[in-house]
Protein backbone atom coordinates (compact mmCIF):
# COMPACT_ATOMS: atom_id res chain seq x y z
CA UNK A 1 0.00 0.00 0.00
CA UNK A 2 1.40 3.16 -1.33
CA UNK A 3 1.85 5.77 2.24
CA UNK A 4 -0.17 8.61 2.59
CA UNK A 5 0.04 11.86 1.58
CA UNK A 6 1.89 13.98 4.28
CA UNK A 7 0.14 18.02 4.05
CA UNK A 8 2.49 20.47 5.53
CA UNK A 9 1.01 23.24 7.72
CA UNK A 10 -0.02 25.75 6.21
CA UNK A 11 2.36 29.41 6.93
CA UNK A 12 -0.09 31.86 8.49
CA UNK A 13 0.65 35.17 7.22
CA UNK A 14 1.49 38.04 9.47
CA UNK A 15 -1.89 39.51 10.90
CA UNK A 16 -0.64 43.16 9.60
CA UNK A 17 -0.43 41.09 5.76
CA UNK A 18 -4.02 40.75 5.99
CA UNK A 19 -4.13 44.31 6.76
CA UNK A 20 -2.30 45.56 3.77
CA UNK A 21 -3.63 43.04 1.35
CA UNK A 22 -7.36 44.26 2.03
CA UNK A 23 -5.60 47.91 1.15
CA UNK A 24 -3.95 47.08 -1.58
CA UNK A 25 -6.50 45.08 -3.58
CA UNK A 26 -8.94 48.44 -2.91
CA UNK A 27 -6.36 50.15 -4.59
CA UNK A 28 -6.39 51.63 -7.56
CA UNK A 29 -3.03 51.49 -8.81
CA UNK A 30 -2.86 48.17 -7.25
CA UNK A 31 0.26 45.52 -8.28
CA UNK A 32 -2.36 42.91 -7.76
CA UNK A 33 -5.22 43.90 -10.39
CA UNK A 34 -7.19 42.08 -11.69
CA UNK A 35 -7.51 41.04 -15.38
CA UNK A 36 -9.84 39.01 -17.74
CA UNK A 37 -8.24 36.71 -19.51
CA UNK A 38 -8.39 37.56 -23.62
CA UNK A 39 -10.93 35.95 -26.12
CA UNK A 40 -9.42 32.91 -27.92
CA UNK A 41 -10.35 34.85 -31.39
CA UNK A 42 -7.64 37.42 -30.30
CA UNK A 43 -5.01 35.99 -29.41
CA UNK A 44 -2.56 33.76 -31.86
CA UNK A 45 0.31 31.85 -30.64
CA UNK A 46 3.93 30.98 -32.44
CA UNK A 47 3.70 27.96 -30.60
CA UNK A 48 0.92 25.88 -27.97
CA UNK A 49 1.48 22.82 -26.74
CA UNK A 50 -1.57 20.85 -24.89
CA UNK A 51 -0.45 17.62 -24.31
CA UNK A 52 -3.27 15.83 -25.66
CA UNK A 53 -3.86 12.33 -24.38
CA UNK A 54 -5.71 9.75 -21.77
CA UNK A 55 -3.66 7.23 -21.76
CA UNK A 56 -4.82 3.70 -19.21
CA UNK A 57 -1.16 4.61 -17.63
CA UNK A 58 1.38 7.19 -17.79
CA UNK A 59 3.05 7.62 -20.91
CA UNK A 60 6.15 9.25 -22.52
CA UNK A 61 4.96 7.92 -26.22
CA UNK A 62 2.77 11.09 -25.86
CA UNK A 63 5.80 13.44 -24.89
CA UNK A 64 5.69 16.37 -27.28
CA UNK A 65 8.61 15.17 -30.29
CA UNK A 66 9.60 18.55 -30.51
CA UNK A 67 11.03 19.18 -27.37
CA UNK A 68 14.05 18.19 -25.37
CA UNK A 69 13.64 16.66 -21.51
CA UNK A 70 17.06 16.73 -19.35
CA UNK A 71 17.85 15.49 -15.54
CA UNK A 72 21.59 16.40 -14.13
CA UNK A 73 21.87 14.83 -10.80
CA UNK A 74 24.79 16.08 -8.82
CA UNK A 75 27.01 12.89 -8.34
CA UNK A 76 30.38 11.63 -8.12
CA UNK A 77 32.56 9.91 -10.75
CA UNK A 78 33.05 6.67 -9.86
CA UNK A 79 29.03 6.34 -9.83
CA UNK A 80 28.11 9.22 -12.49
CA UNK A 81 26.34 6.26 -14.59
CA UNK A 82 25.54 3.29 -12.12
CA UNK A 83 24.11 5.34 -9.14
CA UNK A 84 20.77 3.55 -8.45
CA UNK A 85 18.49 6.20 -7.31
CA UNK A 86 15.97 5.15 -4.96
CA UNK A 87 11.91 5.23 -6.37
CA UNK A 88 9.96 7.97 -5.25
CA UNK A 89 6.28 8.69 -5.20
CA UNK A 90 4.85 10.32 -7.98
CA UNK A 91 1.02 11.66 -9.23
CA UNK A 92 -0.79 9.79 -10.75
CA UNK A 93 -1.34 5.97 -10.29
CA UNK A 94 -0.12 3.41 -12.72
CA UNK A 95 -3.38 3.77 -13.91
CA UNK A 96 -3.20 7.81 -14.22
CA UNK A 97 -6.14 7.79 -11.81
CA UNK A 98 -5.69 11.20 -9.12
CA UNK A 99 -4.05 12.66 -7.46
CA UNK A 100 -7.38 13.46 -5.30
CA UNK A 101 -6.57 14.60 -2.02
CA UNK A 102 -9.51 13.06 -0.15
CA UNK A 103 -8.11 9.74 -1.59
CA UNK A 104 -6.40 7.18 0.83
CA UNK A 105 -4.08 6.16 -0.42
CA UNK A 106 -3.59 9.36 -2.48
CA UNK A 107 -3.37 7.51 -6.71
CA UNK A 108 0.42 7.68 -7.10
CA UNK A 109 3.29 5.25 -8.94
CA UNK A 110 7.05 4.64 -8.33
CA UNK A 111 9.47 6.86 -10.61
CA UNK A 112 12.96 6.17 -10.97
CA UNK A 113 15.34 8.41 -11.92
CA UNK A 114 18.82 8.10 -13.87
CA UNK A 115 22.01 10.26 -14.97
CA UNK A 116 22.18 8.52 -18.68
CA UNK A 117 18.79 9.75 -19.89
CA UNK A 118 18.16 11.75 -22.81
CA UNK A 119 15.76 12.98 -25.79
CA UNK A 120 15.44 10.15 -26.94
CA UNK A 121 15.38 7.80 -23.76
CA UNK A 122 13.64 10.24 -21.53
CA UNK A 123 13.68 9.71 -17.87
CA UNK A 124 10.68 8.38 -16.40
CA UNK A 125 10.66 11.20 -14.27
CA UNK A 126 8.24 12.42 -17.28
CA UNK A 127 5.35 11.50 -18.52
CA UNK A 128 1.40 12.37 -19.48
CA UNK A 129 -1.72 11.63 -17.74
CA UNK A 130 -5.11 13.09 -18.40
CA UNK A 131 -4.15 15.25 -21.05
CA UNK A 132 -1.13 17.44 -18.93
CA UNK A 133 2.06 16.29 -18.63
CA UNK A 134 4.09 15.74 -15.46
CA UNK A 135 7.55 16.27 -14.14
CA UNK A 136 8.74 14.66 -10.55
CA UNK A 137 11.59 14.56 -8.42
CA UNK A 138 11.49 13.32 -4.95
CA UNK A 139 14.66 10.58 -2.96
CA UNK A 140 17.65 12.27 -5.06
CA UNK A 141 20.14 13.54 -3.78
CA UNK A 142 21.89 16.06 -2.61
CA UNK A 143 20.45 17.74 -5.40
CA UNK A 144 18.84 17.07 -8.68
CA UNK A 145 17.45 19.75 -11.62
CA UNK A 146 15.46 18.52 -14.18
CA UNK A 147 14.60 20.63 -17.79
CA UNK A 148 12.34 20.91 -20.71
CA UNK A 149 11.77 23.24 -23.35
CA UNK A 150 10.37 23.39 -26.95
CA UNK A 151 12.91 23.58 -29.58
CA UNK A 152 11.55 27.14 -30.76
CA UNK A 153 12.79 30.32 -29.46
CA UNK A 154 10.41 32.78 -28.46
CA UNK A 155 10.89 35.97 -29.97
CA UNK A 156 9.25 38.97 -28.25
CA UNK A 157 11.48 41.96 -30.05
CA UNK A 158 8.11 43.56 -30.41
CA UNK A 159 6.70 42.46 -26.93
CA UNK A 160 5.33 39.32 -26.23
CA UNK A 161 3.04 36.59 -23.67
CA UNK A 162 4.57 33.71 -22.35
CA UNK A 163 1.80 31.27 -20.77
CA UNK A 164 1.47 27.96 -19.46
CA UNK A 165 -0.60 26.16 -16.65
CA UNK A 166 1.01 24.71 -13.37
CA UNK A 167 -0.29 23.20 -9.95
CA UNK A 168 0.69 25.64 -7.07
CA UNK A 169 -0.06 23.30 -3.98
CA UNK A 170 1.59 23.57 -0.55
CA UNK A 171 3.84 20.81 0.11
CA UNK A 172 6.44 22.47 -1.73
CA UNK A 173 9.31 24.57 -0.03
CA UNK A 174 12.78 25.65 -0.76
CA UNK A 175 13.67 21.99 -1.47
CA UNK A 176 11.14 21.45 -4.16
CA UNK A 177 10.14 24.24 -6.51
CA UNK A 178 10.08 25.40 -10.08
CA UNK A 179 11.47 28.01 -12.64
CA UNK A 180 11.57 29.14 -15.82
CA UNK A 181 14.35 30.96 -17.48
CA UNK A 182 14.70 32.49 -20.87
CA UNK A 183 17.87 32.77 -22.68
CA UNK A 184 19.39 33.42 -25.65
CA UNK A 185 20.05 29.78 -27.93
CA UNK A 186 23.67 30.17 -28.23
CA UNK A 187 23.91 30.50 -24.38
CA UNK A 188 21.52 27.88 -23.70
CA UNK A 189 22.41 25.53 -20.66
CA UNK A 190 21.34 22.13 -19.63
CA UNK A 191 21.30 22.90 -15.92
CA UNK A 192 22.16 26.10 -14.76
CA UNK A 193 20.45 26.89 -11.14
CA UNK A 194 21.11 29.74 -8.91
CA UNK A 195 24.68 30.86 -7.51
CA UNK A 196 22.79 30.12 -3.43
CA UNK A 197 22.04 26.38 -4.84
CA UNK A 198 24.18 22.96 -4.52
CA UNK A 199 24.86 22.95 -8.31
CA UNK A 200 27.66 24.17 -10.43
CA UNK A 201 26.21 25.65 -13.31
CA UNK A 202 25.39 28.62 -13.37
CA UNK A 203 22.71 30.99 -15.04
CA UNK A 204 23.68 32.23 -18.61
CA UNK A 205 24.99 35.42 -19.12
CA UNK A 206 22.35 36.91 -20.86
CA UNK A 207 18.64 35.89 -18.81
CA UNK A 208 15.21 36.27 -17.00
CA UNK A 209 14.34 34.24 -14.84
CA UNK A 210 10.89 33.49 -13.32
CA UNK A 211 11.01 31.57 -9.96
CA UNK A 212 7.95 30.46 -7.77
CA UNK A 213 10.09 29.26 -4.95
CA UNK A 214 7.75 28.56 -1.70
CA UNK A 215 4.86 30.17 -3.89
CA UNK A 216 6.34 33.68 -4.33
CA UNK A 217 6.96 35.23 -7.64
CA UNK A 218 10.69 36.16 -7.78
CA UNK A 219 11.43 38.17 -11.87
CA UNK A 220 15.13 38.19 -12.06
CA UNK A 221 16.96 39.78 -15.65
CA UNK A 222 20.98 39.43 -15.65
CA UNK A 223 23.42 40.40 -18.61
CA UNK A 224 27.11 41.36 -19.55
CA UNK A 225 28.32 38.96 -16.70
CA UNK A 226 27.46 35.49 -14.63
CA UNK A 227 25.59 35.46 -11.39
CA UNK A 228 26.05 36.43 -9.11
CA UNK A 229 27.07 39.38 -11.19
CA UNK A 230 25.32 41.72 -13.62
CA UNK A 231 21.57 41.33 -12.39
CA UNK A 232 19.81 44.78 -13.74
CA UNK A 233 16.36 43.35 -12.01
CA UNK A 234 16.68 41.03 -9.24
CA UNK A 235 13.62 41.35 -7.69
CA UNK A 236 11.19 39.30 -4.92
CA UNK A 237 7.49 39.82 -4.53
CA UNK A 238 7.19 41.81 -1.11
CA UNK A 239 4.44 42.96 1.23
CA UNK A 240 5.14 45.71 3.74
CA UNK A 241 6.00 43.40 6.50
CA UNK A 242 6.56 40.07 4.99
CA UNK A 243 7.29 38.08 1.18
CA UNK A 244 4.09 38.25 -0.80
CA UNK A 245 3.42 33.95 -0.57
CA UNK A 246 0.41 32.59 -2.54
CA UNK A 247 -1.48 31.43 1.02
CA UNK A 248 -1.01 34.95 2.12
CA UNK A 249 -2.60 36.44 -0.69
CA UNK A 250 -5.50 33.72 -1.48
CA UNK A 251 -5.55 31.93 1.51
CA UNK A 252 -9.12 30.00 0.24
CA UNK A 253 -7.73 29.46 -3.00
CA UNK A 254 -8.41 25.57 -3.45
CA UNK A 255 -5.10 25.19 -5.36
CA UNK A 256 -3.63 25.57 -2.08
CA UNK A 257 -4.56 21.98 -1.52
CA UNK A 258 -5.63 20.40 -4.68
CA UNK A 259 -2.78 19.75 -7.04
CA UNK A 260 -5.36 18.91 -9.39
CA UNK A 261 -6.00 22.26 -10.06
CA UNK A 262 -3.29 24.19 -12.07
CA UNK A 263 -3.34 27.92 -12.37
CA UNK A 264 -2.77 29.79 -16.02
CA UNK A 265 0.50 31.75 -15.42
CA UNK A 266 0.56 34.76 -18.06
CA UNK A 267 3.75 36.57 -18.16
CA UNK A 268 4.03 39.54 -20.35
CA UNK A 269 7.15 40.67 -21.68
CA UNK A 270 7.76 44.64 -22.65
CA UNK A 271 11.26 46.55 -23.62
CA UNK A 272 11.46 48.35 -19.81
CA UNK A 273 8.45 46.31 -18.34
CA UNK A 274 8.13 42.60 -17.25
CA UNK A 275 4.32 41.27 -15.74
CA UNK A 276 3.61 37.76 -14.06
CA UNK A 277 -0.20 37.43 -13.74
CA UNK A 278 -1.48 34.43 -12.02
CA UNK A 279 -4.86 32.92 -12.92
CA UNK A 280 -7.38 33.19 -9.09
CA UNK A 281 -9.87 31.06 -8.50
CA UNK A 282 -12.75 33.46 -10.04
CA UNK A 283 -10.84 33.12 -13.45
CA UNK A 284 -9.12 36.49 -13.30
CA UNK A 285 -5.47 37.53 -12.60
CA UNK A 286 -3.29 38.74 -10.12
CA UNK A 287 -0.60 40.77 -11.56
CA UNK A 288 2.77 41.76 -10.45
CA UNK A 289 5.08 43.77 -12.64
CA UNK A 290 8.60 44.99 -11.94
CA UNK A 291 10.55 47.57 -14.01
CA UNK A 292 13.75 46.53 -16.10
CA UNK A 293 16.11 49.24 -16.28
CA UNK A 294 17.42 50.09 -19.67
CA UNK A 295 15.25 47.63 -21.50
CA UNK A 296 15.69 43.55 -21.65
CA UNK A 297 19.19 42.54 -22.65
CA UNK A 298 17.86 40.32 -25.50
CA UNK A 299 14.94 39.86 -27.36
CA UNK A 300 14.78 36.02 -28.97
CA UNK A 301 15.51 32.84 -26.71
CA UNK A 302 14.52 29.65 -25.57
CA UNK A 303 11.93 28.91 -22.71
CA UNK A 304 13.13 26.10 -20.23
CA UNK A 305 11.03 25.11 -17.51
CA UNK A 306 13.00 23.53 -14.85
CA UNK A 307 12.08 21.49 -11.04
CA UNK A 308 14.75 21.88 -8.81
CA UNK A 309 15.22 18.59 -5.74
CA UNK A 310 17.42 19.77 -2.86
CA UNK A 311 18.46 17.02 -0.60
CA UNK A 312 14.76 16.50 -0.54
CA UNK A 313 14.37 13.87 2.37
CA UNK A 314 15.02 16.71 4.57
CA UNK A 315 11.48 17.13 4.38
CA UNK A 316 10.78 15.10 6.79
CA UNK A 317 8.49 12.71 4.47
CA UNK A 318 6.73 14.62 1.89
CA UNK A 319 8.50 14.05 -1.10
CA UNK A 320 5.14 12.26 -2.35
CA UNK A 321 3.85 15.80 -2.71
CA UNK A 322 6.91 17.12 -5.49
CA UNK A 323 4.75 16.68 -8.63
CA UNK A 324 4.48 19.46 -11.08
CA UNK A 325 1.44 19.08 -13.68
CA UNK A 326 1.97 21.22 -16.55
CA UNK A 327 -0.09 22.42 -19.52
CA UNK A 328 -1.08 24.70 -22.51
CA UNK A 329 2.24 25.94 -23.06
CA UNK A 330 2.29 28.76 -25.37
CA UNK A 331 3.85 31.47 -26.61
CA UNK A 332 3.20 33.97 -29.07
CA UNK A 333 5.50 36.68 -31.66
CA UNK A 334 6.56 34.99 -35.14
CA UNK A 335 7.66 31.68 -35.43
CA UNK A 336 10.85 31.70 -35.31
CA UNK A 337 14.17 29.56 -34.37
CA UNK A 338 13.01 26.34 -35.07
CA UNK A 339 15.37 23.32 -34.39
CA UNK A 340 15.73 19.46 -34.43
CA UNK A 341 17.93 17.18 -31.97
CA UNK A 342 19.77 14.07 -32.71
CA UNK A 343 21.13 11.86 -29.79
CA UNK A 344 24.07 10.50 -29.50
CA UNK A 345 23.83 6.43 -29.29
CA UNK A 346 25.02 6.61 -25.78
CA UNK A 347 27.20 8.61 -22.68
CA UNK A 348 30.54 8.87 -22.79
CA UNK A 349 32.42 8.07 -19.46
CA UNK A 350 36.21 8.65 -19.69
CA UNK A 351 36.08 8.55 -15.74
CA UNK A 352 36.36 6.94 -12.29
CA UNK A 353 37.17 7.03 -9.37
CA UNK A 354 41.44 8.07 -9.54
CA UNK A 355 42.86 9.01 -12.95
CA UNK A 356 42.19 7.62 -16.52
CA UNK A 357 45.25 7.97 -18.82
CA UNK A 358 45.91 10.73 -21.24
CA UNK A 359 44.97 9.31 -24.65
CA UNK A 360 42.08 7.20 -23.75
CA UNK A 361 39.34 7.65 -26.46
CA UNK A 362 35.44 6.92 -25.99
CA UNK A 363 33.48 6.48 -29.54
CA UNK A 364 29.43 7.10 -29.83
CA UNK A 365 27.65 7.38 -32.97
CA UNK A 366 25.04 10.09 -33.88
CA UNK A 367 22.23 9.06 -36.70
CA UNK A 368 21.47 12.30 -38.90
CA UNK A 369 18.31 11.09 -41.07
CA UNK A 370 18.92 14.84 -42.67
CA UNK A 371 21.67 17.37 -42.87
CA UNK A 372 20.44 21.09 -42.02
CA UNK A 373 21.40 24.28 -41.43
CA UNK A 374 24.07 25.86 -38.49
CA UNK A 375 25.05 22.23 -36.77
CA UNK A 376 25.66 22.54 -33.38
CA UNK A 377 27.08 19.87 -31.30
CA UNK A 378 25.25 20.75 -27.72
CA UNK A 379 25.78 18.58 -24.31
CA UNK A 380 26.75 18.83 -20.57
CA UNK A 381 30.72 17.90 -19.49
CA UNK A 382 31.38 16.74 -16.27
CA UNK A 383 35.07 17.87 -14.41
CA UNK A 384 36.04 19.36 -17.75
CA UNK A 385 39.72 20.56 -18.03
CA UNK A 386 41.17 23.63 -20.79
CA UNK A 387 42.11 21.78 -23.64
CA UNK A 388 42.05 18.39 -22.27
CA UNK A 389 38.35 17.46 -23.44
CA UNK A 390 38.89 16.85 -27.41
CA UNK A 391 36.57 15.40 -29.82
CA UNK A 392 36.98 14.26 -33.91
CA UNK A 393 33.63 14.02 -36.33
CA UNK A 394 34.13 11.10 -38.79
CA UNK A 395 37.58 10.95 -38.65
CA UNK A 396 38.37 14.71 -38.68
CA UNK A 397 41.23 16.68 -36.86
CA UNK A 398 40.34 16.25 -33.35
CA UNK A 399 38.48 19.57 -31.36
CA UNK A 400 39.04 21.25 -28.09
CA UNK A 401 35.65 21.68 -26.63
CA UNK A 402 34.72 23.78 -23.53
CA UNK A 403 31.87 24.51 -21.58
CA UNK A 404 30.47 27.86 -21.33
CA UNK A 405 32.60 28.91 -18.48
CA UNK A 406 35.02 27.38 -16.18
CA UNK A 407 34.90 27.45 -12.37
CA UNK A 408 38.49 27.48 -11.15
CA UNK A 409 41.11 30.45 -12.81
CA UNK A 410 39.62 29.56 -16.12
CA UNK A 411 40.91 26.31 -15.71
CA UNK A 412 38.56 23.75 -14.89
CA UNK A 413 35.13 22.41 -13.49
CA UNK A 414 33.71 20.92 -10.91
CA UNK A 415 29.88 19.01 -11.69
CA UNK A 416 27.84 18.93 -14.60
CA UNK A 417 28.16 21.70 -17.52
CA UNK A 418 27.00 22.46 -20.91
CA UNK A 419 28.73 23.16 -23.97
CA UNK A 420 28.02 24.52 -27.53
CA UNK A 421 30.35 23.04 -30.40
CA UNK A 422 29.52 25.02 -34.08
CA UNK A 423 30.33 22.15 -36.63
CA UNK A 424 31.35 22.93 -40.56
CA UNK A 425 28.46 21.23 -42.68
CA UNK A 426 31.34 19.33 -44.51
CA UNK A 427 32.00 17.71 -41.09
CA UNK A 428 28.60 15.51 -40.87
CA UNK A 429 26.52 13.01 -43.18
CA UNK A 430 23.69 11.71 -43.69
CA UNK A 431 23.13 8.66 -41.73
CA UNK A 432 25.83 7.60 -39.01
CA UNK A 433 28.36 9.95 -37.84
CA UNK A 434 31.05 9.06 -35.35
CA UNK A 435 32.42 11.15 -32.41
CA UNK A 436 35.62 10.05 -30.99
CA UNK A 437 36.09 11.29 -27.79
CA UNK A 438 39.65 11.39 -26.13
CA UNK A 439 41.36 13.14 -23.15
CA UNK A 440 44.02 15.63 -23.68
CA UNK A 441 47.30 16.65 -22.38
CA UNK A 442 46.63 18.26 -18.77
CA UNK A 443 46.58 22.27 -18.71
CA UNK A 444 49.70 23.98 -17.54
CA UNK A 445 47.14 25.57 -14.74
CA UNK A 446 46.07 22.67 -13.70
CA UNK A 447 48.40 21.06 -10.93
CA UNK A 448 48.14 18.43 -7.95
CA UNK A 449 47.82 14.70 -7.76
CA UNK A 450 44.12 15.35 -6.80
CA UNK A 451 42.62 16.75 -10.04
CA UNK A 452 41.80 13.56 -12.14
CA UNK A 453 42.31 13.60 -15.59
CA UNK A 454 39.19 12.57 -17.35
CA UNK A 455 35.48 13.59 -18.27
CA UNK A 456 31.92 12.55 -18.89
CA UNK A 457 30.10 13.63 -21.48
CA UNK A 458 26.06 13.22 -21.21
CA UNK A 459 22.59 14.77 -23.18
CA UNK A 460 24.85 14.79 -26.80
CA UNK A 461 23.37 15.58 -29.46
CA UNK A 462 23.52 17.52 -32.84
CA UNK A 463 21.43 20.48 -33.83
CA UNK A 464 20.14 21.92 -37.36
CA UNK A 465 17.95 23.88 -37.98
CA UNK A 466 14.56 22.34 -38.60
CA UNK A 467 13.73 24.35 -41.98
CA UNK A 468 12.09 28.00 -43.03
CA UNK A 469 10.43 29.50 -40.21
CA UNK A 470 6.84 30.90 -41.95
CA UNK A 471 6.76 34.27 -40.27
CA UNK A 472 3.33 34.37 -39.33
CA UNK A 473 1.34 34.81 -35.97
CA UNK A 474 0.50 30.75 -35.44
CA UNK A 475 -2.01 29.09 -34.53
CA UNK A 476 -5.80 30.25 -33.73
CA UNK A 477 -5.86 29.59 -29.75
CA UNK A 478 -7.63 25.98 -28.77
CA UNK A 479 -10.63 26.75 -26.32
CA UNK A 480 -9.07 26.17 -22.43
CA UNK A 481 -9.52 22.58 -20.81
CA UNK A 482 -10.63 22.53 -17.73
CA UNK A 483 -7.41 22.37 -15.36
CA UNK A 484 -9.32 19.21 -13.23
CA UNK A 485 -8.64 15.83 -14.74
Amino acid sequence: MLPRTTTKTRRLPHPLTFLLLSLTLGGANSSLAQEAAPSPSQQRWALEETFDGDPPGPSQALLPKNFDYVVTHRSHPQEQFTKAYPPFLADHDVRCAGPDPNGRPTPQHEVRTVQSSNGKNIDKSFFVCKNHMMTALGEVDPYSLSSFWPRQEFDFSSGGTLEFDVNINLGHDNRSWWEVLITPRDQLKAAAGPVDAAIDEKYPVDRIVFDFERLIRRIKVGNRALAPDGWITNERQFLQYDWAYWNALHPDDPALEDRRVRRTMRIRLQKNRITWGIEMANGSFDEWSVDVPGGLPFTRGVVQFKTHAYTPLSTAGNTDTYTFHWDNIRFDGPVRGRYDAFEASDVVYLQRNGDREIGETETVTVELPRLGGNPVLFGQLHQPKRGQVLVSVNGGPDQQVHPYDYDFDSCYSNDWKSFRLELEPSQLRQGRNTLRWKIGPRPNCDFGPYIWDGFSVKFLQVQMDAGSDDGGGGQVLRPRRRRIP
